[in-house]
């Protein structure tokens, strides 16, 4: 009987250790050197990570560790490759009234998770992308339960998993990242904005869970194996953009300065002599002149596409559309095929420096695209 209460005991103190961690943990900001892991917390807190030698990163702000329930931690100076075993854990404020007294309660420690960060010199990159889900978990979470993590890289979310609202914390990481499962503890997510995440109000949210610190939240290059990306954002699709938000919305600049970094990025080493080079963003460059809901696609069409053909893009793969469309090369004043895949479907990629292989699988697992694109 002492041994049955013992073991309940054990029990619940474990479970009320676990249910400290409100959502996640999760993995983003992979680059060869570095990886970034965020949790939120029931409570705010100060928050660490361990890895598996016992050592621990604290969050901290210029010098001071900080207290909150959205935590990021930066794991910096890793090996290209390397397989990361880590934690997540903290220490619970009680009270904080006395600013140079805060006072510290219960602790929790998550259970164990292991991720790779990406490796430029390795022999193939695949990766899986979801995009206009609007919400939809079921169908989110069918779709993540056929990925396999052993042979899959990253995940990249590439636009509208939310909806535009009034954005609460733990409302945009249920939608966004809750459905994946364990897959956000064992791969990088990636993340593409699309309109609707642009929409809501408390937009810098979908920032905060989706950190990427330069050269800009929303716009960045990084590579994996032979394959390397760019990823822009596209804005906003509405055509009256200033009057839907009261004239607060600056895209136009926006955009135009996405141009101006993407005129020198492209042309970084690491990304220009990559044997695959990948566009990623939720607006496709489409043009379509005699539809005028086509006008951002259009605009991005003349003003980017010139810059992608001359640095040699092999693939853009799109969204937005919630249809399927298979642009070959020739056909948008494009250089290289235009996917642009179906809300609700799940595109996998894989590509070993010499050809790209596109699956696109429905809710059911059936098989409904197939494409091989040599280089």
């Amino acid at each position: 009987m002492k041994k049955l209460l013992l073991s309940a005991v054990v029990l619940l103190c474990g479970m009320s250790a676990f249910a400290q961690v409100q959502w996640g943990p999760w993995v983003s900001e992979a680059r060869e050197n570095s990886i970034s892991i965020l949790w939120v917390s029931e409570r705010p807190g100060m928050a660490w990570v361990e890895r598996e030698d016992g050592s621990r990163v604290w969050e901290t702000f210029a010098g001071r560790r900080i207290f909150r329930r959205l935590h990021c931690i930066h794991l910096e100076g890793l090996q290209p490759g390397e397989t990361v075993r880590y934690r997540v854990g903290g220490e619970n404020l009680e009270d904080d009234s006395n600013a140079r007294k805060p006072k510290f309660g219960t602790g929790y420690a998550d259970t164990w998770h292991s991720v790779r960060s990406f490796d430029a010199a390795a022999p193939d990159c695949r990766f899986s992308v979801f995009n206009d889900i609007h919400l939809r978990t079921r169908e989110y979470s069918t779709l993540a339960a056929g990925v396999d993590p052993s042979a899959t890289h990253f995940l990249f979310l590439n636009g509208d998993i939310a909806t535009a609202g009034n954005y609460v914390l733990d409302s945009l990481v249920r939608y966004e990242l809750a459905p994946l499962g364990a897959l956000q503890t064992q791969l990088p997510v990636l993340f593409g904005r699309g309109n609707h995440e642009g929409r809501g109000n408390a937009v810098e949210l979908v920032a905060d869970i989706f950190p990427n610190r330069t050269p800009a939240p929303f716009y960045y290059t990084f590579r994996q194996g032979p394959a390397a990306f760019v990823v822009f954002d596209g804005g906003e699709t509405g055509h009256d953009r200033s009057i839907l938000f009261s004239g607060s919305a600056v895209y136009e600049d926006y955009l135009n300065q996405q141009l101006e970094w993407a005129r020198e990025a492209l042309l970084e080493p690491s990304f220009f002599y990559a044997p695959v080079k990948i566009c990623l963003l939720h607006v496709p460059m489409i043009d379509h002149p005699d539809k005028t809901d086509y006008l951002l696609q259009r605009w991005l069409n003349q003003h980017f596409m010139p810059l992608l053909n001359q640095v040699g893009i092999d693939l853009m793969i799109g969204a937005d559309l919630h249809e399927f469309m298979y642009c070959e090369p020739g056909t948008m004043d494009n250089n290289f095929p235009i996917m642009v895949n179906d809300d609700a479907r799940r595109l996998d990629v894989y590509t070993d420096g010499k050809s790209i292989t596109l699956h696109m699988w429905n809710a059911k697992g059936e098989l409904e695209f197939e494409k091989e694109i040599a280089r």
